[in-house]
Order: C-alpha cells, then sequence, then structure tokens
C-alpha cells in the first residue's frame, strides 16, 4: 500500500512538472500552445536521402619492385622464411598450381620485414629496385632472363595437364599490372603474368642485290599461370621459387633460377604497393532556383 502512494506522488510530481513546462511554453507564444513537430524526432525520408552520391576518393598507386639475387636455395628450400609470408593470400587452387610449376607467393605484413631482411642479409644479395607510379598500369615488365639461347619448358595448366615448349633466341619476363581494388580503400590490385619474348629474324630483300635483316618480337603470354592479390597497406608481396625448381625445364627454374659462372642463384621478387589518396572532388550543394517575384497589379 505505501509503495502504491510513494508511485502515485511520483507521478503527480512529474506531471506537475510537465504542466509547469506547457504553461511557461505557453506564456512564450502569447497564451497559445505551440504545436509539436514530429519530424524533430523523426525525420521524413526525404530529409535523410542523400542527393548526390558521394564520390569516389581517387589514389595514386606507388609500386616499389625488388629483384633480389641470392644462392639457390636460400628462399626454395628455407621453410621458416615461409612461416613468415602469408601464403592464404592467394586461393588453394592458384596456389597449388603455382607452387607445382616451381613458383611460390604470398602476403608479408610489414612487421614481418625486419625478420625477412635478416634471412637475406645472411646471404651475399644483390638487389635492383624499380618504380612505377600512376593511377593504374599495365604491360610493365620485370626482366628475368634476357638472351636465352635455347630452352624447354613443360608446365601444368589449371587442369592438370602438362604442357611442353622449346624457346630459342628468347627473354623471359613477368608483366605486372596493378590498380586500386574495387571497393577496397587502400588496396592494390596486383596481377603477374610469365611472358616468352621470342626474337625471330627475317630477310628481306632491298633492291636487286642488298638484303636487310629485320628482328621480330613475339611474345607469349602465359595467362594460365598467372596471379592476382589485393596487397593491403603496408603489406608487400613475395613471390619465389618452390622447391620443384630443381627440375631444369620447370616454369621457376626457367624464370627465376639463374647458372652463374661459379654457383647456381635464384631470384625472389617483392613487390610494395603504396597508394596516395588524392584530393577527393567535393560535392557542390544543390540551391533551389531562384523565383520569379510576384507580379504586382
Amino acid at each position: 500500500m505505501l509503495t502504491n502512494i510513494l508511485f502515485a506522488a511520483c507521478g503527480f510530481a512529474v506531471a506537475g512538472c510537465d504542466e509547469t513546462q506547457h504553461a511557461a511554453s505557453d506564456a512564450a507564444n502569447g497564451g497559445k500552445r505551440a504545436p509539436i513537430n514530429p519530424a524533430q524526432f523523426f525525420p521524413s525520408a526525404a530529409e535523410t536521402i542523400q542527393a548526390d552520391a558521394t564520390p569516389d576518393v581517387p589514389y595514386l598507386v606507388q609500386v616499389l619492385a625488388y629483384k633480389i639475387t641470392l644462392p639457390a636455395g636460400a628462399v626454395s628450400r628455407n621453410e621458416e622464411f615461409w612461416k613468415h609470408v602469408q601464403e592464404t593470400a592467394v586461393d588453394v587452387p592458384t596456389y597449388e598450381l603455382l607452387y607445382k610449376n616451381g613458383v611460390r607467393a604470398g602476403v608479408a605484413p610489414s612487421s614481418e620485414w625486419p625478420y625477412l631482411k635478416g634471412v637475406l642479409d645472411q646471404n651475399p644479395a644483390v638487389t635492383q629496385q624499380s618504380t612505377y607510379t600512376g593511377r593504374e598500369a599495365k604491360d610493365l615488365d620485370t626482366e628475368l632472363k634476357l638472351r636465352v639461347t635455347y630452352q624447354n619448358l613443360f608446365y601444368y595448366d589449371p587442369s592438370g595437364e602438362l604442357v611442353g615448349r622449346t624457346h630459342e633466341r628468347c627473354d623471359n619476363l613477368l608483366r605486372l599490372s596493378f590498380l586500386p581494388a574495387p571497393r577496397k580503400p587502400g588496396t592494390v590490385r596486383l596481377t603477374l603474368c610469365p611472358v616468352i619474348r621470342s626474337l625471330r629474324q627475317r630477310i628481306v630483300a632491298v633492291g636487286d642485290i642488298n638484303t636487310r635483316q629485320i628482328e621480330e618480337f613475339y611474345p607469349e603470354r602465359l595467362y594460365d599461370l598467372n596471379l592476382t592479390v589485393d596487397v593491403p597497406l603496408d603489406d608487400v608481396l613475395v613471390v619465389g621459387p618452390s622447391a620443384e625448381a630443381k627440375w631444369p625445364t620447370s616454369l621457376g627454374s626457367n624464370f627465376l633460377v639463374n647458372d652463374a659462372a661459379a654457383q647456381q642463384t635464384e631470384t625472389l621478387l617483392i613487390f610494395k604497393p603504396l597508394p596516395f589518396r588524392m584530393d577527393a572532388p567535393t560535392v557542390a550543394a544543390t540551391k533551389p532556383a531562384p523565383q520569379a517575384p510576384d507580379a504586382k497589379p
């Protein structure tokens, strides 16, 4: 009984406060109570919908490419090195296909770079750096082997079939394309494709006696072995030979393993994307059209 009396007293007190506030509001409005505007609490759909779409933020991408030459086995037979690389950044079918062909790839966070650099410092390494800058870019070639006299290349295609080719007088390249990843701000999509550029010579008659030798290049792109990875900000893409590169006719051996004068070497590739945010275009506020003044009699 006492509890009910207390609740009733509190209710009368709150009601008295509300009546006092309404009386003060009525006095301020000349004795008329101001109507409650429901839009103050629940705005209409027309007020919440943005008239213009938010523009895309343009990015300028700079890709740093490092070509590192190491003694054979420094990366391909070093499992401790690959434990610090997130190879799950590549989907499982692509990873298995590349591994069988003698290539290994993954994304390493920047926090792992001191360890990776320490492993590389333990071996005599030669580093070549290249820089590419643009909104997006295609057909950027990294030269791996030049002026190859003769090579036999066998690789597995996505269906598991073994394909064999013979190339004479050719260059082995790795073609790079990049662009900002769609719907992933601060992420760069890198695509790598092996390319074999064959050189052919053709003799053309000039006049009655003289002849001219013309050199023609025929690029062959191995699209079945391409690699596409979305690399987040502050991460790096690592590409190197796998243990299957020990076979001389494999893709990894023909592209990433070199026969030097005194010893065999292998190539490690590191790609560091740096997206820079450009000034985004501002959306001008939509102004109502001016109305003509009312005509006076």
